[in-house]
């Protein structure tokens, strides 16, 4: 209160409340003359850039906790840091920090607990050789291989997903579309299944991720050719 002598002032509201609406400050008489660091809201520079922080410890502090997950809510975020609007968790993301369908997540931050790690390599031992065979679903369970643990894995591309419960190594696309190459152009999905020696369960969405991928193209005969060998 000393340090109020009646006139507006914009830096000392800041320091006093933090964050506050810009519509707020001008119905108390102060003219809200610094820029917005998200919609209406101001924030003290101090402060905003302490929060910056600690939104980097808590996203590291969620991966974890919860190393399984796909990332961190933005409205966890928002009450841990005790913030009044979501659109203030987004507006302090800045790289490697980033927003995909509402978690926020690190660039690169996608290390696999130990005990998936070793699923992965036990899977990468099996199927080495056989790239384009998918282990059955019971297989992966018995693995410890359950839907999460697989999400993990995928994100951390350690391995493929192609459909639920059809999981191939990272390698198995640019693989088949060497082998599909050689076969006689267009090409049928019997004459891929058996060049690639898999299964329909297989041989069906890897084929449509190829074509989503323009490597190869599905003809109105329902037949495909190869469009973009893998250098």
């Amino acid at each position: 209160l000393a340090g109020l002598d009646g006139r507006p002032d914009l830096a000392g509201e800041l320091r006093r409340r933090l964050l506050i609406r810009a519509g707020d400050l001008t119905r108390m008489g102060v003219p809200p003359t610094a820029t917005p660091v998200a919609g209406q809201w101001l924030a003290d520079p101090e402060h905003w850039r302490d929060l910056g922080r600690r939104l980097t410890e808590e996203v590291t502090r969620y991966t974890a906790e919860h190393p399984l997950a796909a990332g961190v809510p933005v409205d966890v975020l928002r009450h841990r840091l005790d913030l009044p609007d979501r659109a203030l968790v987004t507006a302090l993301l800045r790289p490697p920090l980033r927003l995909r369908d509402g978690l926020v997540t690190a660039a690169g931050q996608h290390t696999l607990p130990d005990p998936v790690a070793r699923a992965v390599d036990r899977v990468r031992a099996e199927y080495g050789d056989r790239p384009f065979q998918a282990p059955e679903a019971h297989h992966l369970a018995d693995l410890g291989l359950g839907p999460r643990e697989i999400g993990a894995a995928v994100r951390a591309g350690a391995l493929l997903k192609l459909a639920e419960n059809v999981v191939l190594l990272p390698g198995a696309p640019d693989d088949a579309v060497r082998v599909l190459a050689g076969l006689p152009q267009p090409f049928t999905l019997s004459a891929a299944r058996q060049a690639l020696g898999t299964t329909r369960r297989v041989a069906v969405p890897l084929l449509e991720l190829l074509d989503r991928r323009g490597a190869t193209r599905r003809l109105p005969d329902d037949a495909r050719e190869v469009l973009r060998p893998p250098g």
